[in-house]
């Protein structure tokens, strides 16, 4: 897959993606890129990240003695 950015106009950053046009939040570009960068990307697997997250919420509701939702 080949992404390109075909233009920036205001918030919205203009991606070729293999010939077709997407619109995309520039605010989630690096800062430093420019019209005919191209781009690459990667695929995470947010599986482990979020059991990371579950696990945290179990320790502080078994350390506030709580099994529901917490104000934080």
């Amino acid at each position: 897959m080949r992404i390109t950015i075909d233009r920036l106009y205001d918030d919205i950053a203009y991606l070729d993606v293999d010939g077709k046009i997407i619109e995309f939040p520039r605010a989630a570009l690096p800062a430093e890129c420019r019209e005919g960068d191209l781009l690459g990307f990667t695929v995470l697997d947010a599986s482990e990240i979020l059991k990371e997250g579950q696990d945290r919420i179990a320790r502080l509701q078994a350390m506030s003695g709580s099994s529901g939702d917490l104000d934080i």
